[in-house]
């Protein structure tokens, strides 16, 4: 993301990724080593749908057009120097957000090592979450 954010002057490669980096972490999550269970695929499959929803909205309304870029880059442009706004790039949105998409996947990652078989609580998450 930031080398491409470098190369391209568009700054938001990670906001082209916020919609498919989770589901990529809990798909793997889901299916390797030890982590192949019911509960993983189940995670899997429902991060997939909330992906899939949120990829769909954010390319409807131009997040995927070529230059396209949230608001707020430009207008941080604006207020920072070159090297401030170098650094920030670097540090907050290439860096701070993907791992902030790794934090957030991780609860799958405990979740499909778990070897309880699915049960009545995992059926209403997985209904709540989906509907």
């Amino acid at each position: 993301s930031w080398l491409l954010s470098v190369v391209t002057r568009e700054y938001s490669w990670v906001d082209r990724l916020w919609s498919i980096t989770p589901v990529v972490y809990v798909g793997w999550f889901a299916w390797s080593g030890s982590g192949d269970t019911a509960r993983g695929r189940l995670m899997f499959f429902a991060a997939l749908a909330w992906g899939l929803r949120l990829t769909f909205n954010f390319a409807r309304k131009g997040g995927y057009a070529r230059g396209g870029e949230d608001y707020r880059w430009a207008e941080l442009r604006r207020r920072m120097s070159p090297t401030s706004f170098a650094v920030f790039n670097l540090v907050f949105i290439a860096c701070y957000q993907h791992a902030l998409l790794l934090l957030i996947s991780l609860p799958a990652w405990v979740a499909a090592r778990s070897t309880r078989p699915l049960g009545v609580l995992d059926a209403v998450a997985a209904l709540e979450r989906t509907a």
